[in-house]
């Protein structure tokens, strides 16, 4: 009973639309009501984003990147998908949001509430001497580590119970070469390469 999920794209122009708020206002879904297994959303203010759907073991059912200047709009058919909960992951290039979605009978509903909401670590390099900047809002432990070209540990340290992480290092004087940041936290791993110079 495998079957390759068809998720259809259809732009829904005559439905009753209800607003969720991510916080930061760089992702806003507006939820649409949608007929039998059809979920329907629509963003405002977000011009690149990546979509994706999960199911509740973390497999990954459908992924897409969508650019617009314009509002994005879609609809995704769920008609072959087993009654149970999945995920609709939202990710711009601050933060991933989830939200639920529920498939039951011959129903789809997408939720109004936030599932989960990780914000990405920004990371700046100004002439060797980095800024490592995380908001971890439920205050999870946050691993950091930090590797040369050849993939050797130079730097390895775990941050709980801070909502706010700021960090600095200084490595302008390293040897000229590129140096990979490695941020672990809420189930997520963030990697950015910067160079010493």
């Amino acid at each position: 009973m495998k079957k390759i999920i068809k998720l259809s794209l259809i732009l829904v122009a005559v439905l009753t639309t209800m607003n969720i708020n991510a916080a930061e206002g760089d992702i806003s879904l507006f939820v649409r009501k949608g007929k039998g297994k059809k979920v329907s959303f629509a963003m405002n203010e977000v011009k690149n984003i990546s979509l994706s759907i999960y199911d509740s073991k973390d497999k990954l059912i459908h992924t897409e990147n969508v650019h617009s200047d314009k509002a994005i709009s879609r609809t995704y058919d769920l008609a072959a998908l087993p009654n149970g909960t999945y995920f609709l992951e939202a990710e711009t290039s601050a933060k991933i949001v989830r939200y639920a979605i529920t498939v039951a009978g011959e129903t789809a509903a997408l939720s109004q509430t936030i599932s989960s909401e990780v914000f990405k670590p920004v990371l700046k390099n100004k002439n060797g001497e980095v800024s490592l900047s995380i908001l971890n809002l439920d205050k999870s432990p946050v691993n950091i580590k930090i590797y040369d070209i050849y993939e050797n540990e130079l730097y390895n340290t775990t941050v709980s119970e801070e909502q706010v992480i700021h960090k600095f290092f200084d490595i302008k004087n390293f040897p000229k070469e590129k140096y990979t940041f490695v941020m672990s936290y809420d189930d997520k791993v963030f990697s950015k390469t910067v160079t010493s110079k």
